[in-house]
């Protein structure tokens, strides 16, 4: 009747924002949680911040890896719950309510094997933000932007029918998977209306170079699930709406 829920954090010298990520778990109002943190080998003070936490961590491992990915990929199989999330080691989640409000839509609906919503993305730097909703996807939308990884929870049995992350990128292995989840698979996905988590915008996602990178990751992926003209011309309509 109470599934479980694995809470997923992945980390790297996180130790500005690791703690309020783990405050933002241990907040929730769900019990039936448990916390999986996968470690980078961080440098800083990461490991220690973590390890205030230990008794209520369930699961935690820090060593050296090759991207967020391979890390993630390592929480999903030291995950035992019946739902996975994934929490970033800087981004919180909205309220202490979210998880449990989640596993309820996944109680009324058992075919379900993904529920996604709306985050709120803040930039740190003028403390502005705005919602991302998500609520009108299709494939013009996933040419032209994306559904945040902030904003999903997975059933654990997705993964076995639509495979784990592809760690060979560095940056869209989340989006590509949720293109592959959605166009490969047909994955049972349903919308929630309430807010997920707080996205905290900037850092190294605001840099030239992890742009010029995510770019070329995202052409690479595009050409894999659209032809040609459809991303050609969904581009040039989203460039003359933005005009």
């Amino acid at each position: 009747m109470y599934p479980k829920v694995s809470v997923i954090t992945v980390c790297y010298n996180a130790e500005e924002f690791i703690e309020n990520a783990i405050k933002s778990v241990l907040k929730q109002t769900y019990e039936n949680i448990e916390y999986v943190v996968i470690d980078g080998a961080s440098t800083d003070n990461t490991v220690s911040l973590i390890n205030k936490y230990k008794s209520r961590i369930t699961f935690f491992l820090s060593e050296p890896d090759n991207g967020m990915y391979e890390a993630m990929n390592k929480g999903i199989k030291a995950a035992t719950g019946d739902i996975l999330y994934f929490l970033n080691s800087d981004d919180i989640f909205y309220d202490e309510y979210v998880t449990e409000n989640v596993v309820k839509m996944f109680q009324k609906n058992n075919d379900l094997e993904l529920i996604y919503g709306p985050i709120i993305i803040r930039d740190p730097a003028t403390n502005e933000s705005f919602i991302q909703a998500h609520d009108s996807i299709t494939k013009s939308y996933f040419i032209n932007g994306a559904i945040c990884q902030q904003a999903i929870f997975y059933k654990a049995m997705a993964f076995k029918k639509c495979g784990a992350f592809d760690d060979r990128y560095k940056i869209v292995g989340d989006y590509e998977w949720v293109l592959r989840a959605f166009y490969k698979y047909n994955i049972k996905r349903e919308y929630y209306r309430g807010v997920i988590a707080i996205f905290r915008n900037g850092g190294m996602c605001s840099s030239e170079k992890f742009s010029i990178f995510h770019n070329k990751e995202r052409r690479k992926v595009l050409r894999e699930y659209f032809n040609l003209f459809n991303i050609k011309f969904t581009q040039f309509m989203y460039k003359i709406k933005c005009y």
